[in-house]
């Protein structure tokens, strides 16, 4: 199995003149423009074939452009490569829905066979295969298709698409050794910049040169610095440049099998272990929060959008810096702590009532796009398997005796199981969930589901009427269904 290369952008300053500089963003204004036909032309291709063409037979040549052919093919890769994420996210939805649908077990087998092989919108053949685990093994049949899973195949995905926003056109330019060349000063010349980037232009013939100051992190880094750069405008118009660098895997050798990670704000995470990571978290974000919430509040009575309000941009922009760079620190603070071989963890999702809606919705936005983006690179540089598990009612389970209720969890911090009496914090509790939620293998299941599991495990843990008292479980609305079955064989179960 071929290895898994990896690579990283990181920012170079530059210190190009408004001329030059004017010459790149008209550059990337093309690129945009070609983008955006490119992305309309790959988008019709694959309505009519009903799946994404093959990039090496994608021909754009019809396509007009300001462009050079070489920088249209450029763009060409880079837009198919952003739809192939995006269909591959959509994807991802459509297995998830079917997972929670309440179609019988050979329904749902065919529905996500045609999700694996692309079959959303044209599938012509009668038969599929379906692949089905039968203990250890997996079992390969070969099934009829009917119109009903081709209709209901088209409606999820068509219905997916529609929920989901389309990539924008209004992207940066990834460009590789067609068009820049990035070299390292040459001795005895300009001595006050590291590097430059030869960059082709609109001007056939006539390339720009951008002096670059090295960054001093990335030079560090174990690794290779390609002839790829991204060319990327700020918020403010501003040109930035990011150097491509395929980073060395790093030799790890797991001391702990592995961790469970729970997911909040106060503190930010915390460890099946026992240990709390990032408690000034909330403190910091509540600070961003009041700048934010005045600022907006001044906006408003101005008429004005916050988008267009530069010192509102700084602020976003400042919150997004801190959420990256805290939450790198600790998950490499937590890893070299534990070095696990396997990180558990729930779906993310978190927010706190203490914010306001518009930041809440900001750190969900950043939050999740930055820590899956650091366990990624964790899984790339380490091999470490990360799992993600249905988080459901792992805040308000026990994690001593398996006893679910709302009433468990008094507040953020504080877990008081109302069956066993058990005291812990509220997080560390939630850890243990998850590390133990592993077990129930499927993500998919619906919160019903989890529920029904969590309580037939734990009432046949209570076997031979060693029960918590009745009225506890009579007080319990997750308990409701199950109570008459229980009171049979346990005669002797009464109220303290």
């Amino acid at each position: 199995m071929k290895e898994e290369r990896i690579f990283g952008a990181y920012y170079f300053s530059n210190y190009a003149n408004k001329g030059k500089i004017k010459k790149v963003k008209n550059t990337l204004k093309e690129y945009r423009k070609t983008a955006k036909d490119i992305a309309k032309f790959i988008w019709d291709v694959f309505f009519r074939i009903g799946k994404l063409p093959h990039r090496k037979k994608i021909n754009i040549k019809h396509i007009p452009s300001y462009l050079s052919e070489r920088y249209k093919y450029v763009c060409a890769w880079q837009v198919y490569n952003v739809l192939s994420g995006y269909i591959a996210g959509v994807q991802y939805q459509f297995a998830n829905i079917v997972f929670n649908s309440s179609l019988n077990k050979e329904d749902k087998l065919i529905l996500l066979a045609l999700n694996n092989v692309n079959g959303w919108l044209v599938y012509d053949k009668d038969e599929i295969e379906i692949y089905e685990r039968k203990g250890k093994d997996v079992e390969k049949r070969t099934v009829k298709v009917l119109e009903f899973h081709k209709k209901l195949a088209r409606k999820i995905f068509k219905d997916l698409l529609g929920k989901n926003k389309r990539p924008s056109n209004n992207i940066s330019m990834h460009l590789d050794g067609k068009v820049v060349d990035i070299s390292k000063k040459k001795e005895n010349k300009a001595v006050e910049f590291d590097y430059w980037i030869k960059i082709a232009t609109l001007e056939k013939g006539k390339p720009i040169y951008i002096p670059l100051k090295a960054n001093t992190y990335a030079e560090k880094l174990e690794g290779e610095f390609l002839n790829y750069c991204q060319v990327v405008e700020d918020d403010d118009g501003n040109i930035e440049f990011r150097v491509v660098k395929e980073l060395k895997k790093k030799e790890y050798i797991p001391l702990t099998d592995e961790i469970a990670i729970d997911l909040g704000l106060n503190p930010l995470f915390a460890i099946n272990k026992g240990d709390l990571f990032g408690r000034n978290f909330l403190d910091v974000l509540k600070a961003f929060d009041e700048k934010i919430t005045k600022r907006m509040a001044s906006l408003q009575k101005r008429n004005i959008k916050p988008r267009d309000d530069k010192k509102y941009r700084q602020y976003v922009d400042k919150l997004r810096d801190y959420l990256k760079n805290e939450i790198k620190r600790l998950l490499n603070v937590i890893v070299k702590i534990y070095k696990p071989k396997r990180i558990i963890l729930e779906k993310l999702d978190f927010r706190s009532p203490e914010l306001s809606k518009r930041l809440n919705r900001l750190i969900q936005r950043f939050g999740k796009k930055y820590i899956k983006q650091k366990l990624e690179r964790l899984q790339q540089l380490y091999g470490i398997e990360i799992i993600e598990i249905n988080p459901a009612y792992t805040s308000q389970e026990c994690s001593s005796c398996g006893y679910v209720d709302e009433r468990n969890r008094k507040n953020t911090q504080e877990f008081e199981c109302r069956a066993c009496k058990n005291k812990i914090n509220a997080q560390i509790n939630g850890a243990r969930n998850i590390l133990k939620r592993s077990s129930l293998g499927n993500l998919y299941l619906t919160k019903k589901q989890v529920l029904k599991i969590l309580v037939e495990r734990y009432l046949e843990r209570l076997k031979g009427c060693k029960s918590p008292p009745l009225n506890i479980l009579k007080g319990n609305p997750y308990f409701k269904d199950c109570l008459e079955s229980i009171l049979n064989p346990c005669q002797s179960l009464t109220p303290s």
